[in-house]
Order: C-alpha cells, then sequence, then structure tokens
C-alpha cells in the first residue's frame, strides 16, 4: 500500500480478515487492525511499528507511523508492506478442516478459551501456529510440500529479493517460536512444535 493509492476501506477489511489478521477496539499487538472512520491502524506482521492509515473517500491520504504505547502519530513513511498474519490458511474452509481434524485426534472440551473453541468462532489464539498442521491436508510439520512437476522462473529482480525476504521470514518464525513456551504444545506426534526441547519432539 502506498500513499495516494485508490483502495476501499471495506475492501482491505475483508483483505486484512482473510490474511488472518484480527479486528480490535486498539492495536497492541502484530496481526491486528483497528478502524476509528477515516482511519485505519495496522500492525502487520514482520513490521517493528504499526501504521496508521488515514483514507480520503476511497483513496489513502497518508501512511504514518505510530507509538503502540501512546497511540500517538509518528513521522509519515510512504508505502507499507502487507505480510500475511499466518503462514496457513484461516478461511471458513481451513476452519472446518481444523475441527474435523480435532475431533479424530482429541476429545471436544467445551470452555469458551479452549483452543477449538476459539478456533471454532474464528479467533486464532496466540500458540496456534503449533496446531498448524491441522489446518491442513497434509502432514506436513515444518516445510510446505512442493510436489512436482513444476517450473522455476528467475529473474535478476527475484534473484535479489529472495535471500532478504527469506531472511524476514525466517527471523519471523524465530521470534514467533520464542515468543510461545512449549507447555502450550501438547499434540502427539506428529504434531509436536519440532522444538528440541519439546516433550513431544
Amino acid at each position: 500500500m502506498q500513499q495516494g493509492q485508490k483502495l476501499s476501506r471495506d475492501a482491505l477489511r475483508d483483505q486484512l480478515e482473510q490474511a488472518g489478521y484480527r479486528h480490535v477496539d486498539q492495536v497492541m499487538e502484530h496481526g491486528e487492525y483497528a478502524t476509528r472512520g477515516a482511519l485505519l491502524d495496522l500492525f502487520p506482521m514482520g513490521s517493528d511499528q504499526p501504521y496508521r492509515i488515514d483514507f480520503f473517500d476511497d483513496e489513502i491520504d497518508s501512511l504514518r507511523l505510530f507509538d503502540v504505547d501512546s497511540q500517538r502519530t509518528l513521522e509519515a513513511v510512504n508505502a507499507i508492506n502487507l505480510l500475511p498474519a499466518h503462514e496457513f490458511p484461516t478461511d471458513k474452509a481451513a476452519i472446518e478442516l481444523f475441527r474435523s481434524r480435532w475431533r479424530e485426534l482429541f476429545d471436544v472440551r467445551r470452555e469458551p478459551e479452549h483452543v477449538y473453541q476459539q478456533v471454532s468462532k474464528g479467533t486464532l489464539p496466540a500458540g496456534i501456529e503449533y496446531w498448524q498442521p491441522l489446518f491442513s491436508s497434509r502432514n506436513c510439520r515444518r516445510c510446505l510440500a512442493i510436489c512436482p512437476p513444476i517450473r522455476w522462473c528467475s529473474t535478476a529482480a527475484i534473484c535479489t529479493a529472495a535471500p532478504t525476504a527469506s531472511g524476514r521470514t525466517r527471523m519471523r518464525v524465530l521470534k514467533i517460536a520464542a515468543s510461545i513456551p512449549c507447555v502450550r504444545c501438547w499434540s502427539p506426534p506428529p504434531y509436536g512444535c519440532g522444538r528440541m526441547h519439546c516433550s513431544v519432539s
């Protein structure tokens, strides 16, 4: 997104929801967004600071950083790179698949704060990355399986950008993994979190 871009606020909200972002009253963490009149606050994944987007009708009038603690607007920026909130699908079909696979493996608990109940309502709690295999029909723990045949087309621009994008993705995964204790991971193999000190690895 960049200043002066034609963009509907409703379309942007739909895109954020599809990308796994959570609508909140006040943005405090990565993967959250909030709306107030012509303003939309957004904390993209992989970003050090959140952004405040000011709309004029269906055009981005300004993009600014803001402070999470004080909520005060800081300096202006020209563009925002928006990453998905999760590396796995979070649409209705994926949630239904999660529910189905959960019932195959575990008992369903009725406490509203339980991960099964939260995901069923469309809320993705902290640590949901450890349950990632349940959102996919593939039994793949740590990587995205690419099935041949596939053709790779490379350009100079892609070759230049790929190491940077790969490094950002790795740092993001490590940051998420470091912030969540293994006590959240109780699933049996092959659904363990993959950490060396995790009891189910």
